[in-house]
């Protein structure tokens, strides 16, 4: 039951990055879907499973791209590995943490798959580092805050829902 929930995430998420992402775009700016669900996952599941569940969004995302097959999954089995232990060691809930996390997980997913992308292009690689890499960041980490506001006060409001008693 669990697996098949996720599976339908990744795909509903997958989904979500290739038809909507245009409507939500600012210029070349978008925010990273795959990489929030890993992040939450990591941040919740712990470092195994995050790493798990990064490989396997990672992969299914470089089915879209086969001339880069395995960097998506290697960089977000590295977030979902990093993000899982800061998960075990901290509260998640806390939204200037979450914020700084997932600013600094974004850059350092961009970072590994732009020095693959650019294969040691040091030129090429600082100027979509800074004109894209930099800004998606700030966009990811203020749409996963949302995010997670959201899935707090749904999960608050469903817990006061079943609580009553009739």
């Amino acid at each position: 039951m669990r697996i098949a929930v996720l599976v339908i995430a990744v795909l509903v998420i997958i989904l979500l990055q290739s038809l909507a992402l245009d409507k939500l775009a600012i210029g070349d700016i978008k925010p990273d879907f795959p990489l929030l669900l890993c992040a939450f996952l990591a941040l919740y599941k712990g470092p195994v499973r995050g790493s798990i569940m990064g490989f396997v969004i990672g992969l299914i995302q470089d089915l879209f791209n086969p001339a880069f097959l395995g960097l998506n999954a290697l960089t977000k089995s590295i977030v979902g590995f990093a993000f899982g232990h800061l998960g075990n060691k901290t509260v998640p809930e806390r939204t200037v943490f979450l914020a700084a996390i997932f600013f600094v997980t974004a850059l350092g997913h961009d970072f590994i798959y732009l020095l693959f992308f650019t294969a040691l292009d040091i030129g090429r690689f600082f100027i979509l580092f800074f004109t894209v890499a930099v800004p998606s960041a700030v966009y990811t980490t203020i749409f996963g805050i949302v995010v997670q506001k959201v899935i707090l006060l749904v999960s608050s409001w469903m817990v006061r829902s079943f609580g009553k008693t009739r």
